[in-house]
């Protein structure tokens, strides 16, 4: 869509406003009409940084909750190391019941994410005893 426009190869104006009017494929969201501000921000960015400057950025909060708090995180974790054993599903309905997060607030994913990011699901939380088969403790 921009390389009429970064070439030169037509009159602005015109071209912004045949091509916004158009409905355009873009792929993984469908048909769309694109406006010609994005079109023309577009062409800036690629003059400005070339085609990497066209590409999605990373999130600058990547890594980090948006629900919870850096304290709100370090209590769930001390609340998990408490009870090891529990369900992550057990658990996440716990701290509902316990008041420790509101019901709508965050969900069981969010918590999950933050368990699993701190090793602290399934079977990374407690070492399994070594069995071997046929193997007996006592004799």
């Amino acid at each position: 869509l921009i390389a009429p426009l970064v070439n030169g190869q037509v009159e602005p104006k015109t071209y912004l406003k045949e091509v916004s009017e158009r409905v355009h494929h873009v792929p993984h969201q469908g048909d769309k009409r694109i406006a010609a501000k994005t079109i023309l921000d577009w062409c800036t960015r690629y003059k400005k940084g070339g085609f990497d400057a066209l590409k999605p950025k990373r999130r600058s909060d990547r890594g980090h909750s948006r629900r919870l708090s850096l304290d709100d995180e370090d209590h769930i974790l001390a609340l998990r190391k408490e009870h090891p054993t529990m369900p992550v599903t057990v658990f996440y309905e716990h701290l509902i019941e316990q008041g420790e997060i509101p019901e709508n607030h965050t969900s069981y994913f969010t918590i999950y994410r933050l368990l699993k990011k701190h090793n602290l699901v399934g079977k990374e939380i407690l070492p399994m005893p070594e069995r071997k088969r046929f193997a007996y403790d006592q004799i």
